[in-house]
């Protein structure tokens, strides 16, 4: 066989290849099955179909590739987020005050990512807050503060080393069964309140 040829069949190949990959990696993109905005909540995003007992096969290759919503719906309901209460990419140059109050749910977290989609590599142990450990108020609502330091917050999301964005996913295990059905919990409001440089808008 002449190298021309060989080197027809290898290219070829190559070309096999990659058109495979990226036709799998669009496929399992939110750019085939978008999350869907939840009502009320601009900020916050879900996949209605996750965990139902007839998922589309876009859903079932996302749960494949991210590892995520692999519970029943009855057992747990996702929400992420890249953006504050007005629409802003989640930097982490800014710092940010995430408001809420008890949600429908037996217990919840909310987790920082860093933008390779792991945790942030430090040791602020401070990745995750949730029902068993946030410290609320009075009336039952609780602030977090999302930031590089503390700040002498109570409670507190750090977004050291996370990159230059990062995400939040809120997680709601076995959630009442008026949510389970498509009522429209009372999310968390984020805002952000300063940036580098002292500005916040």
């Amino acid at each position: 066989m002449s190298r021309a040829r060989i080197s027809f069949w290898f290219l070829s190949a190559l070309a096999g290849i990659a058109v495979g990959v990226g036709t799998a990696l669009l496929a399992t993109s939110t750019l085939v099955d978008p999350m869907q905005t939840v009502p009320g909540h601009p900020e916050w995003r879900t996949k209605r179909a996750s965990g139902t007992d007839q998922p589309s096969m876009y859903v079932r290759a996302f749960a494949a590739r991210y590892g995520l919503m692999g519970l029943s719906r009855s057992e747990a309901i996702y929400y992420h987020t890249i953006a504050d209460r007005q629409g802003r990419t989640l930097s982490s140059s800014c710092d940010y005050e995430i408001t809420g109050q008890g949600l429908p749910a037996q217990w919840w977290s909310l987790t920082l990512y860093a933008n390779d989609g792991f945790l942030s590599r430090n040791t602020d142990d401070a990745n995750h807050v949730g029902s068993v450990n946030v410290s609320a108020k009075p009336d039952g609502t609780w602030d977090i503060h999302v930031g590089a330091t503390r700040n002498g917050a109570v409670n507190w999301l750090s977004t050291r080393n996370s990159g230059a964005n990062f995400v939040l996913t809120l997680r709601t295990y076995l959630p009442t069964q008026a949510v389970i059905d498509g009522e429209v919990p009372n999310l968390p409001e984020i805002q952000r309140t300063s940036c580098q440089g002292g500005r916040a808008s």
